[in-house]
């Protein structure tokens, strides 16, 4: 039984070595990465199961991808294996100039994803369900399978969780808007950044957009601003925290490891102000390094080993 069962799109990720731009750039180092396959590495780093879907190509690209998940204890065996490519990314360090990213995506693999696909046994065997709005944005059908995830959740009474995650280079905001709104309700935990948010509710005033959030059911709702802070409301309740603020190398995957951190700690019963402030503690040490997964800390039953949170406080300024 997995404490986690996450879906959704995986992607060879090349990120280049020699110079901070893909323009000049000679040399790359492949690793993997993707919003819903992080989070499931996180979880594992912490102690818990963690169950990935997604459809692969069947290409050398698409097994060296699910043997780095394997590698980190992620279980991978429910993959589907079609006939279409892997999806990749290549993006320069962001060291000296703003992250690109160029997507190799558009028709592979994961977008082939389809309700039926999804595992509903295991899920109601799973502790908890995790898919974000990146699904939703690469086709119809997977957005139609997030969505179903998520019923699938309701029904079968697990906890589930939903990130908004608007990738604007894959569709616009109102085309994420009418996607996405009616999936962002009666979910355990709702997650987004304050722009994500407030294009979603269709407001430009984020104290408005995360009181439409919590009145559509969402017991938990965090809304980002950046590494500056984060608000959050629960039981009517909202509540400002500041992040440890570290010297950032790579914020890519920063995001899906608070999100990691943040259902590691619920699943492991701490209460939820200290499981968003683990949240912080693994978003801030993937900020840290490069990678998606490389700062990623370590833990027990969901609860993240008190070295890293030391070492990380120890940073903060």
């Amino acid at each position: 039984m997995p404490d986690l069962y996450t879906f959704g799109e995986a992607m060879a990720l090349f990120l280049a070595s020699d110079t901070d731009s893909v323009l000049t750039a000679r040399t790359y180092s492949r690793s993997t990465a993707g919003a819903e396959g992080n989070v499931a590495v996180g979880v594992c780093r912490l102690g818990l199961s963690a169950h990935f879907f997604t459809l692969m190509g069947n290409d050398q690209l698409g097994s060296a991808v699910l043997a780095d998940f394997a590698a980190e204890g992620v279980d991978v065996t429910g993959v589907k294996r079609v006939d279409s490519f892997s999806s990749a990314m290549i993006r320069n360090p962001g060291t000296t100039a703003p992250v690109e990213a160029s997507y190799l995506r558009k028709g592979a693999a994961a977008a082939l994803m389809q309700p039926e696909d999804l595992d509903a046994q295991l899920i109601a065997r799973s502790r908890w369900l995790h898919t974000t709005g990146i699904t939703c944005a690469i086709s119809t059908s997977a957005a139609a399978t997030a969505a179903a995830g998520l019923e699938i959740a309701r029904k079968v009474g697990i906890k589930k969780s939903f990130d908004l995650n608007i990738r604007r280079k894959l569709w616009s905001e109102e085309q994420a808007r009418r996607a996405l709104e009616p999936i962002a309700r009666d979910v355990d935990l709702l997650i987004g950044g304050e722009d994500e948010y407030c294009a979603v509710y269709g407001t430009s005033d984020p104290k408005e957009a995360l009181n439409i959030a919590a009145s559509r059911n969402n017991h938990l709702v965090i809304m980002t601003h950046g590494p500056e802070e984060l608000t959050y409301c629960v039981g009517g309740e909202v509540t400002v925290v500041h992040p440890p603020q570290v010297q950032s190398v790579d914020p890519v995957g920063s995001g899906d490891a608070f999100t990691s951190g943040v259902i590691s700690g619920l699943l492991g019963g701490l209460t939820v102000p200290d499981a968003i402030r683990q949240g912080t503690i693994s978003g801030a040490r993937v900020a840290s390094q490069f990678g998606d997964w490389a700062g990623l800390p370590s833990g027990t039953n969901g609860v993240t080993d008190k070295s890293f949170v030391d070492e990380i406080l120890g940073k903060a300024s």
